[in-house]
């Protein structure tokens, strides 16, 4: 599919019983009919009333949700075209939506989520090497105003739920003290799924309700917990006022050695064909995330919000598979097939996330967007729609506003994009126009780098559905060898999405022009020391709780 082409229109609205029977089919028979048929599209949440067409045409400063998943693979929504795992709400904004197939991210969570905050590659702020650990002193800067200042600023009501990741040493870190106005989740990577600790040994508990930890969720799933309370903060919101709400879900499925069973039974009955059991669990969590999407959708309907609203679903980075290993006790079963690599590489597995934004004020709805967008191109996009002046914003931004380019299918600001220089880990990537090079001066002392191209954890089981717009094209091409640790590497990443021929040897003025352009990013900025776990951060100096230990 070229850039920006249009796929179906939005189809007229079902009766309820038509609802119901497609849904039926979908849930019994494992088809993926969402793609084959576009007509039995789930219009689960109607169409808007007149008073809330009323608001879409006098639309001013949107409702702005923010759902960002945690290491969602590219081959774990249904919309990418793979018929394994069904992701009904997210496929109906796909549908309705703009699917960004060239939005990139980074390679972990916390310097994602500090390029999503301030607008800037993390290297600006340091927070380019690896994650934030629990027990780091370390954060970001706390100096910089972030995306829920700036919006809180211009009138809007900000709410946090979920994962932070983004320093909580100190309490002028954590995000009440950042711009939002209440925070519902936890500081650290992750946290087991029902006890919601954390730690070498789990049994630390990492769950706040603002300042005070929340423990009367023992025993509940945490994406139902999280899910319960940014619904109630939409049911409990004023309509006429806007509102932030960034829902950071937590950690998809892991299996952790010792540790209670990951998913609900409920969900883990759905998907009787899929006979690897870890690749079983990892698609009942994503039910569950997708069954969460719907509810913050519908709650949106219920309170009049919906015709006034964008709605952004991404995944901070590319998701983990059992070639992903970090500690021997955990195991990971995402997929990112076709795309090479994986979360903690700079291949386009790593990189390359899936993205889809949903709004009644999108002007082209309906479209596969294969513009270049990068997550630190959020905050001046949300700042322009919530009423801000651009001069307000600091000139060294490293994001553009691409709402027109999302809305409208005009070609994206963006025509190039820093991806890392960390010459700790020896990683360094960086993409110009259509090509990319990816170089590695030092073998991994993190864990491996899952290199490759990765099947999911029991192999291609169910067909690829090859009409999906949203489904990446890699072809049947011949293997063009790519060494990086010897020499950097060169993709044509629009032609060749999956990275499988190296064209470094044909065009070898573009590598120099690209590598000099890596060259003063790394030159720019001091190497990275990450600090020693602290000893006054030990859990069972604070009752045995994730919190700030050193203000």
């Amino acid at each position: 599919m070229e850039p920006n082409e249009e796929v179906n229109p939005r189809p007229a609205p079902f009766s309820f019983l038509h609802v119901l029977f497609a849904s039926l089919i979908i849930l019994l028979s494992g088809e993926l009919l969402y793609h084959n048929f576009p007509q039995l599209r789930l219009l689960l949440w109607g169409e808007p009333t007149a008073s809330e067409t009323s608001l879409k045409a006098n639309a001013t400063r949107p409702h702005i949700v923010f759902i960002l998943l945690d290491d969602l693979g590219w081959n774990d929504v249904s919309f990418h075209g793979y018929d394994e795992m069904r992701t009904v709400n997210i496929d109906r904004l796909a549908a309705e939506g703009v699917i960004l197939n060239s939005f990139y991210a980074q390679y972990v969570c916390s310097p994602s989520r500090a390029a999503l905050m301030t607008g800037k590659y993390p290297i600006r702020h340091e927070l380019h090497h690896g994650v934030i650990q629990v027990r780091h002193r370390l954060g970001l800067d706390p100096s910089v105003k972030i995306l829920p200042q700036l919006l809180r600023e211009l009138g809007y009501d900000t709410h946090a739920v979920g994962k932070w990741h983004l320093g909580h040493f100190q309490t002028r870190y954590l995000p009440t003290n950042r711009g939002f106005d209440t925070f519902f989740g936890f500081y650290g990577p992750g946290i087991e799924h029902h006890n919601h600790t954390t730690g070498d040994t789990f049994d630390a508990l990492d769950l706040w309700d603002n300042d005070r930890p929340a423990r009367n969720y023992q025993g509940q799933h945490i994406t139902k917990v999280l899910t319960e309370v940014a619904v109630k903060h939409i049911s409990n919101h004023d309509p006429t006022k806007p509102m932030f709400l960034y829902f950071s879900h937590a950690n998809l499925f892991q299996d952790v050695v010792g540790q209670s069973p990951p998913v609900d039974q409920e969900y883990y009955d759905r998907f009787p064909n899929i006979k690897h059991e870890g690749r079983r669990k990892h698609a009942a969590t994503i039910a569950m995330i997708d069954d969460s999407v719907g509810a913050v959708m519908e709650a949106l309907k219920r309170n009049n919000m919906l015709s006034n609203s964008i709605v952004v679903v991404m995944s901070d980075n590319g998701g983990a598979g059992e070639e992903y290993i970090i500690r021997p006790q955990f195991k990971f079963y995402s997929s990112n097939w076709p795309l090479r690599g994986a979360k903690g590489t700079q291949w386009e597995g790593g990189i390359r996330v899936a993205t889809v934004v949903w709004s009644p004020l999108l002007e082209k709805p309906g479209r596969v967007s294969n513009e270049l967008h990068h997550m630190c191109d959020w905050l001046p996009t949300f700042f322009r729609l919530a009423g801000g002046k651009a001069e307000r914003l600091p000139e060294d931004l490293d994001g553009f506003d691409i709402w027109d380019s999302i809305s409208k299918g005009t070609p994206s600001p963006r025509t190039e994009m820093f991806i890392q220089a960390d010459p700790n880990f020896g990683d360094y990537a960086y993409r110009w126009k259509q090509y990319k090079v990816v170089h590695y001066e030092t073998p991994s002392v993190y864990h491996p780098r899952p290199d490759q191209w990765m099947e999911p954890s029991g192999g291609l089981q169910s067909s690829m559905v090859r009409d999906t717009p949203g489904a990446l094209r890699c072809g049947n091409v011949e293997t063009v060898p790519c060494e990086p640790l010897v020499k950097p590497c060169l993709f044509d990443v629009v032609s060749d999405p999956c990275e499988r021929q190296n064209v470094a040897k044909q065009f070898p003025g573009i590598v120099r022009k690209i590598m000099d352009k890596i060259r003063k990013f790394n030159e720019s900025y001091s190497r990275v020391v990450k600090p020693p776990l602290d000893p006054r951060s030990d859990y069972s100096l604070h009752g045995d709780l994730v919190q700030p230990w050193d203000d």
